[in-house]
């Protein structure tokens, strides 16, 4: 709650946030509805729909991409290169908005 209250007050404009359907998420919105936070928008995707989760489409350019027949010598060189590749990942904004766009959400 605090978190969403932060982001409102940092961006200055409504928010839509997606969230899953876990207890806790449709907890928090209740609470924003019974605040009469129209500022803020609720949605949850289906209950398990991956290819509707942008996250998912992260993990797959990372897990077919650099680490995609590499053997690793140890987990700690897996946990390097994955953090390297979410990096790598979140500066290109062509490739981000890729991932929204398969996730077939708008950012516009």
């Amino acid at each position: 709650l605090w978190f969403v209250v932060m982001l409102k007050r940092e961006i200055q404009r409504p928010l839509i946030i997606v969230w899953d359907r876990r207890s806790a998420h449709r907890k928090a919105a209740r609470w924003f509805r019974e605040l009469d936070c129209n500022w803020v928008q609720f949605h949850y995707p289906p209950p398990y729909c991956p290819e509707l989760n942008a996250v998912e489409h992260v993990w797959s350019t990372t897990k077919w991409g650099r680490l995609a027949n590499w053997p690793a010598p140890d987990i700690e060189s897996v946990a390097n290169r994955v953090c390297d590749n979410f990096e790598s990942q979140a500066c290109q904004q062509h490739l981000m908005k890729g991932h929204f766009r398969s996730a077939r959400l708008d950012l516009s």
